[in-house]
């Protein structure tokens, strides 16, 4: 999720004071959240978490996105279960254990998956350029930028339509594993394999409004975005109790593809409905994703690492160009 802002990517090292803590929780986007984890975890890694806790407001300062909870965390050599509703939300069966990693499985599922299926994906020309390598997107909201600034993703086409795949579309799963992704069953086991600590951070979308007035802002979020990075994501919507829905998840996910033409760079993308029954979707390190169109709560697993985010540009060559040389008049088609 375009949700983390880092101003360094440093462990801490020194945990902060008694007395800082305080003052960080005090503010106001602390409010909303329900604090799952430790008070040993919290302390530890206030800082990285404080940046992960946002609140995104509207010009007037009416909340459109809060962070409602803190879950896990899920660290290096852990077997776990997700148990969104009871603990910390992660509980752990059993450590250091010499088995294939979830990461491994993930990374398999796209090596045996080159090939989708025609309608299960849209493909995309386009041009990802980082916001380091001169793509930065100016004047931004700086709570919308995952781990710094936004690039830009120059797409060369007249419109993108995303194909929507759900639990009971019979190419579900094959689909996701075109992605190198996967989804979990409600309490499915899964030793992770990633070397840093992942931490669920849970967003409320639901509030009105979020999606047209701050993600899709030229000055909030910047429109519609993909990123990716070093760890593996794992996405878990609020499951479904007593009849209620609290959240309808939809995760747009990526892949790049090998192009004869080098210079006209293609992506496929397809977005995924997960089922809010206590399941959740894992996608392997450095996958291409957008989560930006959930309504409801999704706690989303981050570590403490850079990221590369591009908003979708529009490009194309602009045709209504006339050349007029004395009484001559050259159109350019």
């Amino acid at each position: 999720m375009s949700s983390v802002f880092r101003t360094s990517y440093a462990p801490d090292l020194i945990p902060v004071t008694e007395d800082k803590l305080k003052e960080i929780l005090a503010q106001r986007k602390w409010q909303t959240v329900d604090i799952r984890i430790s008070h040993e975890d919290l302390i530890n890694n206030i800082r990285f978490l404080n940046d992960a806790v946002v609140l995104r407001e509207s010009r007037e300062g009416v909340p459109l996105m809060t962070t409602t909870g803190i879950y896990g965390p899920i660290k290096r050599g852990d077997k776990v279960i997700l148990t969104p509703n009871e603990g910390t939300g992660v509980k752990i069966i059993m450590t250091d254990l010499p088995e294939i990693t979830l990461i491994e499985q993930l990374e398999a599922l796209a090596e045996n998956h080159k090939y989708i299926k025609e309608g299960n994906a849209v493909l995309v020309h386009s041009n990802w350029v980082s916001s380091e390598n001169g793509g930065k997107l100016p004047n931004l909201d700086p709570s919308s930028n995952v781990f710094g600034a936004t690039g830009s993703l120059y797409v060369n086409e007249n419109a993108v339509i995303f194909p929507v795949l759900d639990i009971t579309h019979p190419d579900y799963e094959e689909t996701l594993a075109f992605y190198g992704a996967k989804l979990l069953k409600p309490e499915e086991p899964f030793y992770l394999g990633f070397e840093d600590t992942l931490f669920g951070m849970e967003y409320n979308t639901s509030l009105p409004d979020y999606i047209r007035n701050y993600a899709l802002s030229p000055i909030g979020g910047g429109g519609m975005f993909v990123e990716h990075h070093p760890f593996p994501h794992i996405f878990l919507p609020k499951p479904t109790t007593n009849g209620k829905v609290f959240c309808e998840a939809k995760v747009t996910l990526g892949r790049k593809v090998e192009a004869t033409d080098k210079s006209n760079p293609q992506i496929r993308f397809t977005t995924f409905r997960i089922p809010s029954d206590g399941s959740a979707l894992a996608i392997k390190p450095s996958t291409i994703h957008n989560d930006s169109f959930t309504n409801g709560k999704l706690a989303v697993f981050v570590a403490n690492t850079p990221a590369d985010t591009v908003a979708f540009r529009q490009t194309a060559p602009f045709t209504n160009i006339v050349v007029k040389d004395h009484d001559a008049k050259v159109e350019i088609p």
